[in-house]
């Protein structure tokens, strides 16, 4: 894939965000008609923001990737209950991996359905729906330039660090040349909202993203 590139100038501030912990798990359920890919769509928009959800298919398949706050599995147990009072086909994968994806992107070719593109940790490749860490590259008039996003495994390789370095290692590790912008001097911004840091870089340098 072609690769952008995006000025070291033009970055001015790099945030943090962090997802929630918690359960994820994906949802297959076969339907009949655009209504019921509708009435799917409304009710796992429903328990927003107890639980988030990512479509990963549409069509005659339509699949959810979820994520659950806490570790209590009832309330998938409770969708699954009723996606099954009014659905055929229903199941449901009490976790979200590489397999599970390559399982609905070959019932996607079998239905003729179409499968949406999930975003993957920019370190190891992995896919994943709710990357727990992204870090965005903001311009002077905080206008974002840039994300990158980062899976757990990866995250908790570089945690226990300060925040500053913390970045540092990620934007390192990250497949992309962008240790670049690592190297510039941080200082740390006072934004209340999220980590944040303001980039002080003087070179006309290019980091390359895909």
């Amino acid at each position: 894939m072609p690769r952008s590139r995006i000025p070291v100038s033009s970055v001015s501030q790099i945030c943090i965000d962090f997802q929630p912990k918690g359960l994820t798990a994906v949802y297959l359920v076969e339907t009949e008609d655009d209504r019921d890919a509708l009435d799917l769509a409304a009710l796992f928009e429903g328990f927003s923001p107890v639980l988030q959800s990512r479509q990963l298919s549409t069509g005659k398949l339509v699949s959810y990737a979820v994520l659950l706050q806490g570790q209590d599995q009832t309330l998938l147990e409770e969708i699954e209950k009723v996606l099954k009072t009014n659905y055929g086909f229903v199941i449901l994968h009490r976790s979200f991996d590489n397999i599970i994806h390559d399982i609905v992107r070959e019932l996607c070719k079998d239905s003729g359905s179409s499968l949406i593109p999930v975003p993957k940790c920019d370190i190891c490749g992995k896919y994943d729906p709710f990357p727990e860490t992204a870090i965005n590259f903001m311009d002077k008039d905080n206008s974002l330039i840039a994300t990158r996003r980062y899976c757990a495994t990866c995250t908790a390789e570089s945690s226990g660090r300060s925040n500053k370095e913390f970045i540092i290692s990620l934007l390192q590790a990250d497949r992309s040349d962008l240790g670049t912008l690592g190297r510039t001097e941080l200082v740390r911004s006072r934004s209340r909202k999220q980590i944040a840091f303001k980039v002080k870089a003087d070179a006309e340098e290019q980091c390359a993203v895909s």
